[in-house]
């Protein structure tokens, strides 16, 4: 097959959105990852934080190579969505520099206050914490002293996602008010009066 009549993918073609979001959610998953693997570093755990991340990339990728997607995505909404991710990439890439202090360390240190991929670790932890304790599944805990069992450390990675998906979601809304408001004010104010 000549590279000249290769097909192309359409935009929001099942695989083009999976590599976008493998990408995506790899890349923005390093800080939380990176902090976690200080005190969650079993076998267990790590496939279970894998687990959870591959959850999220696999679902993003469906959502967004769904038809009702493909209405919005060159869209005002779209470009909020797409400005929302970058921002939020840009975030978690600008935290790297500060887990270099984690580097042969079994507690987070002090520089990782600063990363958001820590509250939002630490949310996650102390939902699942609370949502054990009222639903009475204290059995459901290891006895291999601090560390989490698999389901236990993919519920958590879960949790953390959707926590972080929600900032995401906050600030793709932020950026529709702002394009909004750009574009809006690009308009000549007779385009509002009604003819």
């Amino acid at each position: 097959m000549d590279h000249a009549t290769a097909p192309v993918l359409p935009t929001n073609s099942f695989a083009r959105q999976l590599r976008y979001w493998a990408i995506h959610c790899g890349l923005t998953a390093i800080p939380s990852f990176c902090i976690a693997l200080t005190r969650f570093n079993s076998p267990g755990e790590i496939a279970a934080m894998i687990c959870g991340i591959l959850t999220f990339v696999f679902g993003y990728a469906f959502l967004t190579s769904a038809g009702f997607y493909t209405k919005i995505h060159n869209g005002l909404l779209g470009k909020a969505v797409n400005w929302g991710a970058r921002i939020r990439m840009i975030i978690s890439l600008c935290s790297i520099p500060l887990l270099f202090s984690l580097i042969g360390k079994s507690e987070p240190t002090e520089e990782v206050l600063f990363v958001p991929d820590f509250w939002f670790g630490f949310i996650a932890l102390l939902i699942f914490s609370q949502a054990a304790m009222i639903f009475g599944v204290q059995h459901f805990r290891s006895n291999t002293g601090e560390h989490l069992n698999f389901l236990e450390a993919y519920a958590v990675t879960v949790i953390e996602g959707v926590l972080i998906s929600f900032s995401l979601v906050l600030i793709a809304f932020i950026s529709l008010v702002f394009l909004n408001y750009k574009r809006n004010r690009q308009r000549l104010p007779s385009d509002f009066i009604p003819r």
